[in-house]
């Protein structure tokens, strides 16, 4: 019995830490995976050449530039609600790290009262024409536009949900 309290000590001890190298986040995937919701793109090309593609590829497509900041690598679209074309439901963001350029989006979703809108993130998940899979498209189409990019495939937790004010969910970084 003695020797069985000891083993559940150190089960306790040891489980916690083997949780933890278990749950540790491995290197992005070369191709999409179910609920991916963040697409990395690794260029040598200068970030105001990458800045000036993404821009000229969103314009083309009908998104309303919302920000763009050369120094930090950053640039976003604008969301309108209600939204009269489908770019306008989209907030596509792309900014510099360490490590290349991290591309995410998210979709909006209309209510029933005038002006009220839902965010959800663009991710992989469901059939090919469901809203959260075309909105990933979106963005997977956008990382294409860099030029010179090698993509993967990573996910992060997003950090708002669907009784989120989309005010709210339009800052949200992930």
């Amino acid at each position: 019995m003695r020797g069985f309290v000891l083993l559940m000590g150190v089960g306790r001890l040891l489980g916690p830490a083997g949780a933890a190298v278990a749950q540790q986040p491995g290197p992005p995937a070369a191709t999409p995976f179910s609920r991916a919701n963040i697409i990395r793109v690794q260029t040598a090309a200068p970030p105001d050449s990458v800045l000036a593609q993404l821009r000229q590829h969103l314009t083309a497509r009908g998104y309303t530039i919302d920000s763009l900041d050369a120094a930090r690598g950053l640039l976003t679209t604008r969301v309108v609600v209600p939204a009269t074309r489908p770019a306008e439901q989209l907030k596509l963001r792309a900014v510099r790290g360490a490590f290349g350029w991290k591309i995410t989006g998210l979709f909006t979703l209309e209510g029933p009262m005038r002006g009220s809108a839902t965010a959800f993130p663009a991710q992989f998940l469901g059939l090919e024409n469901a809203p959260a899979k075309t909105a990933f498209r979106e963005v997977e189409a956008l990382a294409r536009a860099v030029p010179r990019g090698t993509l993967s495939y990573d996910r992060a937790k997003v950090s708002f949900g669907p009784f989120t004010k989309l005010e709210e969910a339009l800052k949200a970084v992930w």
